[in-house]
């Protein structure tokens, strides 16, 4: 892995724990005795916007090194099931959670004078901003349990991606 995928990683992970506090923030703001709209939607963009850059470096990462170099050393591994499973579900929810995280920043903008007043909606908020962070927790450790089982299948089997290309170029022969 060279160090732009690397840096990539790294700024999908951060930028995706950032957003996990922030609507940790919107959701303990919201729940608080003294309500700080201007603080709630600030944390709000804040989740928002790392969610996005997640999205995107997350899709970089993915798209130019994941797919071609760590899913088939897991899938050729004894925990197939790992990417099968939580991969295809952790991409799904993460399609998904940046346009959670927009409908409630959006809300929270838009309807900034009526949280105070509005218990329903106060209450929506909080749940839905306790949606993102238990499915930005979900998919956090599912990222964590899918780098287990690259670590886990190069470190026992010591495979190397030209044994992989090697069999690979047999398999079709």
């Amino acid at each position: 892995m060279n160090s732009l995928l690397l840096n990539a990683l790294v700024w999908h992970i951060l930028l995706g724990i950032t957003a996990i506090v922030a609507f940790t923030g919107v959701s303990l703001l919201l729940r608080g005795k003294d309500l700080n709209v201007k603080l709630v939607k600030i944390y709000s963009l804040l989740g928002f916007l790392g969610f996005l850059g997640s999205w995107i470096f997350g899709g970089y990462y993915y798209a130019t090194y994941y797919a071609s170099e760590v899913k088939p050393l897991i899938l050729a591994g004894t925990t197939p099931l790992i990417h099968q499973i939580l991969m295809e579900s952790k991409e799904h929810v993460f399609l998904f959670l940046p346009f959670l995280a927009f409908v409630t920043c959006l809300l929270l903008y838009s309807l900034s004078k009526e949280i105070g007043t509005n218990e329903k909606l106060k209450k929506s908020l909080i749940l839905l901003s306790l949606l993102i962070v238990t499915l930005g927790i979900i998919i956090t450790l599912s990222g964590i349990a899918i780098s287990g089982a690259v670590t886990k299948k190069s470190q026992s089997a010591k495979i190397s991606l030209s044994n992989l290309t090697e069999a690979a170029k047999y398999n079709h022969e």
